[in-house]
């Protein structure tokens, strides 16, 4: 029996437009999204280089402090991130529901600085995630609008290259002040400059016109029922939203936990760690995000079946490199010159070079999941359809990965000791596999959901 299968068509062009801003403001805006997303990953993952402190001054284990990494910020994060999307693609101005969003997370991570119990500092997460549930979506709807299809997973890149660069100076500068001044002092140093841009983003950011880097004029909104109707029927969305889950199980789990790796595996300190941490995963997974846009927008271009390809080759490489990393003899080292002697850093792991080369490949997927579900999603639907995303990504990503990789290791810690995180960590390393395969599956979608997007808005 012949059975029809979906082809993905020849790439459907853009209606050509105009740069809606001048290309100069236009830097100044992707900076100050790029800003704004650095501040929001610093706030939401600067706990992580400061887990073996605060486990200390609680008497805290690893499955508690699971519950503080995960979902004690992810699960409220989860909830308010979609009616906050919503609001942004009704009557919502983007940039002052991120404006005011920046603020609410900013005041709640210098406050975690006055936690004295365990509740406390649950709450005070909490409280992070709900100013950071108004930030991602309307961010990336916004420069949907700001952004020509051809440049716009390049553009989108920001948010996910601040999300990393977030993370990793979290990790550095939480980690140096946390050894000079002690932990409390990290999170007063992460929380007040947040103020100052928040104030900055009100005034100075401008809400560009829904459509307008496309020359397509933003219907009424749809309504709630009739735009989910439309999303979830919407092939290529729902392989991304699995697909992207999936990613970040694992790059959560893994970049959560990966500084208190270091620390227990290669007896590193707070500081030594939090810097060989962000010069070798964080960092490189910035090229990685902007080389996976790139790809995507070049190789997307002649056939739009490439918006999923680039994540599923970027995610199937990066595991077994990934694994040589946790499993590589920690005591193969090498010496370093002498400047980065003087700077705390004598000695580079063998096994964190692999590391670096698995962060590159494996960053590729962010960018073009993006801008994809920005092209398959109803001009009036873009923030409701990221912040469905980012409520799936956050309950199994944010949430579930660290805490399944607390849990593991401390199942793990009787028998293994101080490598029960090295064995934990192998969880979320190999689950990309299953990524690449759903992205394999769902890029014979993609051309015929970006043309059927655009005749939803004519």
């Amino acid at each position: 029996m012949n059975v029809e299968r979906p082809v993905s068509p020849p790439p459907v062009p853009a209606a050509a437009a105009p740069d809606p801003f001048p290309p100069l403001y236009t830097r100044y805006v992707l900076f100050m999204v790029l800003l704004t997303m650095i501040f929001s990953n610093v706030d939401r993952t600067i706990l992580s280089i400061l887990v073996e402190d605060i486990k200390a001054d609680f008497a805290l284990d690893d499955a508690q402090m699971g519950w503080l990494l995960g979902p004690a910020f992810a699960i409220v994060y989860s909830v308010l991130c979609l009616p906050l999307g919503r609001y942004a693609d009704t009557t919502g101005v983007r940039r002052n529901i991120v404006a005011y969003s920046l603020l609410v997370w900013s005041l709640f991570t210098g406050a975690t600085a006055c936690v004295t119990s365990y509740l406390q500092l649950f709450v005070a997460r909490m409280g992070v995630g709900v100013g950071e549930a108004g930030g991602t979506s309307p961010s990336v709807s916004m420069l949907a609008d700001y952004l020509t299809p051809a440049k716009r997973a390049r553009g989108i890149s920001v948010v996910s290259i601040g999300a990393v660069l977030g993370l990793g100076l979290g990790m550095v500068m939480g980690g140096w002040v946390s050894e000079r001044y002690g932990w409390r002092a990290a999170f007063v140093a992460a929380g007040l400059p947040g103020v100052v841009l928040a104030i900055l983003y009100r005034f100075t950011i401008h809400e560009p016109k829904r459509g307008g880097s496309e020359g397509r004029q933003a219907a009424a909104p749809i309504a709630l029922g009739a735009g989910l109707k439309i999303l979830l029927a919407t092939r290529t969305y729902q392989f991304i939203l699995a697909a992207n889950a999936i990613c970040l199980f694992a790059s959560m789990g893994r970049n959560l936990w990966e500084p208190a790796f270091l620390m227990r595996t290669y007896k590193m300190g707070v500081f030594e760690a939090g810097a060989w941490y962000f010069l070798t995963a964080p960092l490189p997974s910035m090229f990685g995000i902007f080389l996976g846009g790139w790809f995507a927008d070049r190789l997307g271009a002649r056939d739009p079946r490439w918006y999923l390809w680039v994540p599923a080759v970027g995610q199937t490489l990066s595991v077994p490199i990934l694994m040589i990393f946790l499993l590589w003899d920690e005591t193969d080292l090498i010496a370093m010159p002498d400047f980065m002697v003087a700077a705390g850093l004598p000695t580079l792991p063998v096994a964190l070079v692999w590391g670096l080369f698995g962060s590159i490949i494996g960053g590729a997927f962010t960018a073009p999941f993006m801008s994809t579900i920005q092209g398959v999603a109803p001009l009036r639907m873009r923030a409701f359809a990221s912040a469905v995303s980012t409520q799936v990504t956050t309950v199994v990503g944010h949430a579930a990965g660290p805490l399944v990789v607390g849990m593991i290791a401390k199942d793990f810690a009787a028998r293994f000791g101080d490598d029960a995180l090295r064995y934990s960590l192998l969880v979320p390393t190999v689950t990309p596999l299953l990524a690449a395969v759903i992205c394999l599956f769902g890029a014979r979608y993609v051309g015929a959901d970006l043309a059927r997007a655009r005749e939803i808005d004519r």
